[in-house]
Formats: structure tokens, C-alpha cells, sequence
């Protein structure tokens, strides 16, 4: 029954060093760590013309396609406008 108590104990100590020394590393890369953030910033911040000038083009071509599907409810548009043209209520003055 010791012999488990010791071997928890030693076993507790090293999961301690291994921590510590985790620990100590990441405190050490972790200004590389750092840099790599910056520098993945400053990429996306370059990159961000680039991405609108994309989505531009894409709207271009994908708006023209929308556009052809669209053409087939124009009628039903204009059917729907003349009669809310119609049928709405005139707009009374208001009287002072």
C-alpha cells in the first residue's frame, strides 16, 4: 500500500516538473508567438483591397446572372404595382 503512495507521489512530481517546464516554454516562444499574430495582421490588412476589387467583380458577374433570372417576374411587378396604384386611398389633406 505505500509502494502506490509513492509511486502517486513520484508520479505527482513529475507531472509538476513537466508542467513548470511547459510552462517555461511557452513563456519563451511566446513573443514569436506574438510576431506571428502581427504579421498575420498586417497580411489580411494588405490583403483587403484585393478582397474588395474580388467581390466587386464577383457582384458584376453574379448580379447579371440574377438579373436574367429576374427578367421573367417583371410583369408580375408591374401587375402588382398598377394595382396598388389603384386601389390605395388617396391622400387627404388635413384640414387646419
Amino acid at each position: 500500500m505505500i509502494e502506490l503512495i509513492v509511486v502517486a507521489a513520484v508520479a505527482f512530481a513529475a507531472l509538476l516538473v513537466v508542467g513548470v517546464l511547459a510552462a517555461g516554454l511557452s513563456l519563451i516562444f511566446l513573443p514569436f508567438q506574438i510576431l506571428g499574430w502581427i504579421f498575420k495582421g498586417l497580411g489580411l490588412l494588405l490583403f483587403i483591397p484585393l478582397m474588395l476589387v474580388f467581390a466587386f467583380v464577383g457582384v458584376m458577374v453574379f448580379g447579371v446572372g440574377m438579373a436574367f433570372f429576374l427578367v421573367p417576374f417583371v410583369p408580375l411587378v408591374l401587375v402588382v404595382w398598377l394595382l396598388w396604384r389603384a386601389l390605395r386611398r388617396p391622400a387627404t389633406p388635413i384640414s387646419t
